[in-house]
């Protein structure tokens, strides 16, 4: 893979100015470039980031598909759920939540990734929360092409496993 398929985004204070790009604006323009789908695998997705949903809203209304894959989705805050069940209600086409549950309680889905039209993938340490996409220090790889193509594989398997099953809204 190329260096121009890929680009390091960063979130906090100490990478702020510094050349590298935001994983905020990274998102934003991920958003932006969707035609037809998006995926959201996220270990927590915080109710602080009503940015998130708002953006959501908006490329529901161009007809993008949005589906998510969160884990452990009941654990998740009442707020957020409320969130999705209101995208939900006005796209009920457009928005599929899924949750990670596995048989252990040792096990979670720690992944963030963004996918975009199978093309573009925003993989990093930052969960989707304001201190995550703001104020701690994280780091993520925006990558486009193959790499984004093997990246949609594996959430394939991922939503094919016995572990992940589709959340009634």
């Amino acid at each position: 893979m190329n260096d121009e398929h890929l680009r390091v985004v960063v979130s906090g204070s100490a990478w702020m100015g510094s050349g590298l790009g935001s994983i905020e604006s990274a998102l934003h323009r991920l958003f932006t470039l969707a035609n037809d789908e998006i995926i959201i695998v996220a270990y927590a997705i915080s109710s602080a980031t009503p940015l998130l949903f708002q953006q959501l809203a908006v490329v529901l209304q161009r007809g993008i598909r949005v589906r998510s894959l969160i884990n452990r989705y009941p654990n998740q805050s009442p707020s957020v759920q409320q969130h999705f069940q209101s995208l939900h209600r006005g796209f009920p086409h457009l928005v599929q939540v899924y949750s990670f549950t596995p048989q252990s309680d040792e096990a979670d889905l720690h992944a963030k990734i963004v996918l975009v039209d199978r093309y573009y993938a925003l993989v990093g340490s930052a969960n989707l929360s304001l201190r995550g996409l703001m104020d701690n220090h994280e780091l993520g790889v925006v990558i486009e092409g193959a790499g984004a193509a093997d990246i949609a594989r594996a959430i394939d398997l991922l939503l094919a496993s016995p572990y992940v099953a589709p959340v009634h809204l």
